[in-house]
């Protein structure tokens, strides 16, 4: 999407947009992409597990599927995924109309929504996507078992997500909290982004 797509939809929801709630934004900027046949990334997350590179991942997940890609090596360490998860146009939506960055925050972001799913796919680093139609069961796991104690108190280091498809395959990612936010708001945000169940364990 362009910058002049996006104003597009601003321009006709105008009205509605400011009585929204976050979420009510996010879902009928996705209805809105859908309803002109348009695949749009939606949110980002960042999957990294030890034991090498082919285990480090970014999972784009756009309004038809998730796209997965592999990380470069210099991606590993300056890879900071999108702001809050989000992707940069639903961001936009999000920010507060009185937030202290301005046009200055609005233009930085606006940069970022460099990557369309197309290029996603056609990216040398794009390992697989999966169709949410294909999906058989999304479960989202708190990684207790991964929970460090230091100075600041108790905390989980990663949660871990599981895919089930329909064709009997297993996808795992391993999710670090410094990179995805809490376990909460990832739950919270793949809840409004996807339109499967995400089941909790």
């Amino acid at each position: 999407m362009n910058p002049q797509t996006f104003d597009r939809f601003t321009k006709r929801y105008k009205g509605k947009l400011p009585g929204m709630s976050d979420s009510e934004r996010v879902r009928t900027y996705m209805a809105w992409c859908k309803e002109n046949h348009l695949e749009e990334v939606v949110l980002r997350l960042s999957s990294e597990s030890k034991g090498g590179w082919s285990k480090n991942f970014t999972l784009d997940f756009t309004t038809e599927r998730v796209i997965v890609s592999k990380k470069s090596f210099l991606a590993k360490f300056a890879d900071l995924g999108y702001v809050a998860g989000l992707a940069p146009y639903p961001y936009l939506l999000t920010m507060n109309n009185n937030n202290d960055g301005g046009k200055d925050d609005t233009s930085k972001i606006r940069k970022q929504a460099n990557f369309t799913p197309e290029d996603l796919l056609r990216s040398e680093n794009f390992g697989y996507s999966i169709w949410y139609s294909d999906m058989r069961e999304f479960t989202l796991r708190k990684g207790w078992e991964t929970m460090v104690t230091n100075m600041m108190g108790r905390a989980i280091v990663s949660n871990f997500l599981t895919i089930k498809t329909t064709d009997g395959k297993t996808y795992d990612f391993t999710l670090p909290v410094n990179k995805n936010g809490l376990y909460e708001s990832v739950f919270f945000w793949l809840g409004v982004a996807l339109p499967i169940r995400i089941a909790e364990k």
